[in-house]
């Protein structure tokens, strides 16, 4: 029989093997992934039913959305690489909330030095890491040149003014990328409020930020001082998404994030130097004040052309490109019932179409078409807007009807690509 004296030297000394042991073997099996049946049922990770999403993963019989439409006019200085702008915004409540304030997004405020985007950035330089170096103090010739472009640089949203529909200004305050505006009466269930933003900034130059949206230098061009494509994207204050499972969607942009905004019309107005072309989402609504007779006629043969045709020629954009014009241009277009607008401009322009018959669909006609420059060679020109075309065939084919009457590729070099309504960026 032990004795108690050994009892009591003994069993601390064991408990606490015990206790090692099983640190030792928990620190071991911290690493294994947890145990997930494939085969559970998802009642536990599916959204409960409610009146508004019913089980079948349906809108449900009280389902409802709001509705956002603008109506803005933006001028682009190419000389300062800057836009300016005004817009109206008809906010439709179909909520069943009353609401006391708005939440915008401000997405050029991402590259402001102070936003949340850029004090979290790392930086190393790949040559190093790769080299297994592990240096604080190394840093690629690319960040250093994007932290001196940023230094030099005024960048993100000016608002210099927000006001009601009578001219009254709103209280409004600006976090990060969001913006928050206070109503002046609170917005009832099925009311509708107007209120305008006047806005600025300058556009980011797509090679120093891995950017949505930018413009390219094209400084060898004949024309004094070079030229440019301007590829806009997230460029206006766009109102953030206001839903039954999460109320407002107002979360900072930072740069690789997705987003979610709401659906609306839009009548945009866009005044760009005389001898530039325009690609924008939606239909272009002034041809007649925009386009030349024979470009016009063009886009009319177009519709039914077995293959794409020039609506402006290879010859007609180098002549813009030598030439440059003055005075200014106003290209309008009108979008219905989408979440967001984008367009591109520049004079080195090439632009082909063909339209795409879609029999006993809403929307029968859609017109595919193509923008780039010369320098994107018969790639552009052979393979582009067939290779629109073909897109929409197939995902017409294992999904809907494509609903919209344009569709949209633009050559912009420094993006690998973005996609916004009726248009994407291609590089």
């Amino acid at each position: 029989m032990l004795s108690n004296q050994w009892t009591r030297r003994r069993l601390p000394a064991a408990a606490a093997a015990l206790l090692t042991c099983a640190a030792g073997w928990s620190m071991e099996t911290t690493n294994e992934p947890p145990f997930e049946d494939k085969f559970r049922q998802l009642e536990e990770i599916l959204p409960t039913p409610n009146a508004y999403r019913n089980a079948a993963g349906q809108p449900g019989h009280a389902y409802w959305q709001q509705q956002v439409d603008y109506s803005i006019a933006v001028t682009l200085d190419e000389e300062e690489q800057r836009i300016s702008a005004t817009q109206t915004v008809t906010y439709h409540n179909n909520s069943p909330d009353t609401l006391t304030y708005l939440w915008l997004h401000l997405d050029q405020n991402r590259f402001r030095d102070d936003s949340i985007a850029e004090m979290s950035r790392t930086f190393e330089n790949p040559a190093a890491a790769a080299a297994g170096q592990d240096d604080a103090a190394q840093i690629s010739l690319g960040n250093l040149r994007r932290l001196q472009y940023m230094d030099d640089e005024d960048l993100g949203f000016e608002i210099s003014a927000v006001t009601d529909g009578n001219g009254r200004p709103m209280p409004h305050v600006i976090v990060g990328t969001l913006m928050r505006v206070d109503l002046a009466a609170p917005l009832a269930t099925g009311e509708q409020t107007e209120f305008n933003v006047d806005f600025a900034y300058n556009i980011v130059h797509g090679s120093a930020f891995r950017a949505r949206g930018g413009y390219e230098h094209f400084p060898d061009d004949a024309r004094t001082g070079g030229n440019h494509i301007f590829a806009i994207a997230q460029w206006f204050p766009r109102l953030a998404a206001y839903t039954d499972y999460e109320g407002w969607t107002n979360k900072e942009f930072l740069g690789s994030g997705e987003f979610t905004l709401e659906f609306g019309d839009y009548d945009v107005a866009i005044t760009v130097p005389a001898d530039h072309i325009v690609s924008a989402t939606g239909e272009l609504t002034n041809g007649g004040e925009v386009l030349t007779a024979e470009q016009q006629a063009r886009l009319r043969q177009a519709e039914t052309a077995e293959r794409p045709v020039f609506v402006v020629t290879p010859d007609e954009a180098r002549e813009n490109e030598r030439d440059g014009a003055s005075g200014t241009a106003t290209w309008r277009f009108s979008a219905k019932n989408v979440r967001d607008f984008a367009w591109a401009s520049s004079r080195k322009f090439i632009w082909d179409a063909k339209g795409m018959r879609q029999p006993g669909a809403e929307q029968e006609q859609v017109m595919a078409m193509s923008f780039y420059p010369k320098e994107g060679g018969t790639l552009w020109s052979d393979y582009s807007t067939e290779v629109v075309i073909h897109a929409l065939e197939v995902y017409t084919r294992f999904t809907f009807d494509y609903p919209y009457p344009t569709a949209q590729s633009v050559s912009v070099g420094f993006l690998g690509g973005m996609e916004y309504p009726m248009i994407t960026f291609n590089g």
